[in-house]
C-alpha cells in the first residue's frame, strides 16, 4: 500500500516528509503537494496572519481521506485544533546535541556570504516574527528591523543580494536542508515547538494508529499541549509577542510589549496564567493589537 502524504510545497517541508518517513520506516509512499493559502498569503508579501492557514488545506484532505497522513512543521500548528477527528504525534529532532541552547529551538542571526559575523545595531536585520522583532531590541539594541517574506532559500537570496544586512531564521530549518551559512547563534528563548515535527492522521484509521504511535514523541507532545494550553488562556498564538518553553518540569514564558517585557515561570498553564495577570501580561500583548 502506498502511504499519501499531505505537505506543503517548500524545500524545507519536503525535506521534513523525507525525515518522517525514513523515521517511520516507510519507503513505498507518494507525497501530495500543497499549496495552501497561508503560502498564497505569504507570497503577497503579507505577514500577521494566522498560521493554520498553512495547515488547514493539507488538514482538509486529510479528514477526507483523500491522504493517510499530513506533515507540518509543529510550529505552524494553531494551539486550538479545527478539525477534532484527527490526531497527532510529534517528532522532535534536536540536531545538535548537548548544550541546551544550542538544541534545534535556537534562531540564528545570518549575515552575507564573506562578511563578518559581527551585529552593528545600525544593521538593517530582517525577519517577519513579531517576537523576533521585539526580541532583537531588547536584547540586541537593534534600531533597523524591516519584515522578511518567503521561504527559506527565497529570504537567504535577498539578504545575499543585499536587501538586508543580516536575518533571522529557525536553526532547525537551516540545519535540516544542509545549508553552509555565516551566522552566530542567538541565546534567547523561542518556541517549544520550534523545530519539532508533527504528523497528524484520523483517529478512525487504526492502521495508521498502529504505524505512527511508536514514534510519538509522548513528553514533547504533553510540554506543546501545556504551552498552547495557555496560548489560549490568554488569547494569544503563533503570531503573538510571546516566547514560550517547558524544561525542568516548569513552563518557561517571556511576554514582550512595546518597551518592556515580563518573564516567569509556573508547574502548568494555569499557574502561568495566573503570574501574567499578576504581572500585567494582558496589557503588553494588547499594546500590538
Amino acid at each position: 500500500m502506498t502511504i499519501k502524504v499531505g505537505s506543503r510545497t517548500s524545500k524545507l517541508a519536503l525535506k521534513q516528509v523525507d525525515i518522517v518517513m525514513k523515521t517511520i520506516g516507510i519507503s513505498d509512499y507518494e507525497i501530495i503537494k500543497i499549496d495552501t493559502l497561508g503560502d498564497q498569503i505569504s507570497r503577497q508579501n503579507k505577514v500577521q496572519f494566522d498560521k493554520k492557514n498553512f495547515v488547514d488545506d493539507i488538514d482538509t484532505l486529510l479528514v477526507d481521506n483523500k491522504i493517510d497522513i499530513a506533515i507540518h512543521s509543529a510550529k505552524d500548528m494553531p494551539a486550538s485544533s479545527n478539525f477534532s477527528e484527527l490526531d497527532e504525534i510529534y517528532i522532535s529532532n534536536d540536531l545538535v546535541k548537548g548544550d541546551e541552547k544550542y538544541n534545534s529551538r535556537s534562531d540564528i542571526l545570518i549575515f552575507r556570504e564573506n562578511e563578518d559575523s559581527v551585529f552593528d545595531k545600525r544593521m538593517k536585520l530582517g525577519t517577519s516574527s513579531l517576537r523576533r522583532k521585539l526580541q532583537s531590541e531588547f536584547f540586541m539594541e537593534a534600531k533597523n528591523i524591516s519584515n522578511l517574506n518567503g521561504n527559506i532559500d527565497t529570504r537567504i537570496k535577498k539578504l545575499n543580494d543585499g536587501e538586508y544586512d543580516c536575518i533571522i531564521l529557525a536553526k532547525a530549518g537551516c540545519q535540516r536542508l544542509e545549508l553552509n551559512l555565516n551566522h552566530l547563534v542567538l541565546d534567547y528563548p523561542t518556541s517549544i515547538s520550534q523545530g519539532t515535527i508533527c504528523l497528524r492522521f484520523n483517529k478512525n484509521r487504526d492502521e495508521m494508529l498502529k504505524l505512527v504511535t511508536p514514534f510519538n514523541d509522548e513528553n514533547m507532545k504533553r510540554k506543546i499541549y501545556e504551552c498552547n494550553n495557555f496560548l489560549n488562556l490568554i488569547d494569544a498564538d503563533c503570531n503573538s509577542a510571546v516566547a514560550l518553553d517547558f524544561k525542568e518540569g516548569k513552563l518557561h514564558a517571556d511576554i514582550y510589549g512595546k518597551k518592556e517585557f515580563i518573564r516567569f515561570s509556573a508547574k502548568n498553564a494555569e499557574e502561568a496564567l495566573n503570574h501574567f495577570e499578576k504581572l500585567d501580561g494582558f496589557r503588553l500583548l494588547n499594546e500590538h493589537n
